[in-house]
């Protein structure tokens, strides 16, 4: 038997899941490298899911698997592979899933490289042990055709461009990753500059940062500081390193920063949905895929 298998972070549908969720993220070396994770993984989780699933609840929970599940069964018109998913914390684990089949392909849903994603997602790869034979997606930030798709979704959106000002907001991470050589903010740049080309003339067209939490300094500008620029114009917000609408996107996005550009005096706040299960990334991951396979046979 033989799968393509989505990799995602995971998601929160009940407290108990969220409880979960944090206790394996703090864990990872890649989010904490320090040895202290394994006395500060079960402190925040048992200290915060209650208060956080307070948050959650304003979404009725995450809607990572409902959408990845269906991005998975959008994928299997497009493959003879059978097309699965995965989490890294929270449950379908990839070690509970990936040794039935003999042969993989592993698909982190990240387009960027990062530590704390696409390299926490190939440690999650290694930790199963798997014997049977893997082909590894690689980011696929610069891909014409993933590009086109962003740029398509934006459009159907926005019909005046040059009335709005289009913010690109990925989530951030800690400025020391960076310094310890991750290529994430080095990605992300670049990926917007390639959008660039290919859309319309925007009133204006920028990168922020969310997601940030703890005392350091995170990748900058902050998402929030940047809002603060636009009072009395539109702003268009696209999710540019999720997939999958989860709750960065529907609370996060929706929610709190749209309270914030009310407070801030922001004429029109519109969020642009991830990709999700459209029919044109499931036709395009399924082919990713299946280049990935025929370039390695």
């Amino acid at each position: 038997m033989k799968a393509i298998i989505l990799h995602n972070m995971g998601g929160a549908r009940s407290a108990e899941e969220l409880k979960e969720f944090l206790y394996n993220m703090f864990k990872d070396k890649r989010i904490i490298s320090s040895p202290i994770r394994h006395i500060l993984a079960p402190l925040i989780s048992t200290l915060r899911y209650k208060k956080v699933w307070e948050n959650y609840k304003l979404i009725g929970g995450s809607r990572i698997y409902t959408l990845t599940e269906k991005l998975a069964k959008n994928m299997q018109k497009y493959t003879d592979y059978e097309v699965i998913y995965s989490m890294r914390y929270t449950k379908p684990f990839l070690n509970e899933v990936i040794h039935k089949y003999e042969e993989v392909i592993f698909l982190p849903l990240y387009p960027h490289y990062s530590f704390t994603t696409y390299e926490s997602s190939l440690d999650d790869l290694k930790s199963t042990n798997y014997k049977g034979k893997v082909h590894i997606i690689k980011p696929f930030f610069k891909n014409e055709k993933f590009n086109k798709i962003i740029a398509q979704n934006i459009l159907q959106e926005i019909n005046e461009p040059k009335k709005w000002n289009l913010i690109f907001s990925a989530h951030g991470i800690p400025q020391k990753l960076i310094q310890k050589g991750d290529k994430y903010y080095e990605n992300v740049k670049e990926h917007v500059e390639i959008l660039k080309s290919i859309l319309p003339e925007f009133k204006s067209i920028n990168l922020a940062f969310q997601s940030r939490f703890g005392p350091g300094e995170w990748l900058k500008p902050y998402l929030d500081k940047e809002l603060e620029k636009y009072k009395n114009e539109n702003v268009v917000i696209y999710p540019l390193s999720f997939m999958i609408d989860n709750s960065e996107t529907d609370l996060e996005l929706k929610i709190e920063y749209k309270h914030l550009s009310q407070k801030t005096g922001i004429k029109k706040y519109k969020v642009i949905s991830a990709p999700n299960d459209n029919d044109n990334i499931a036709k395009f991951l399924a082919e990713l895929a299946d280049e990935s396979r025929n370039s390695e046979s």
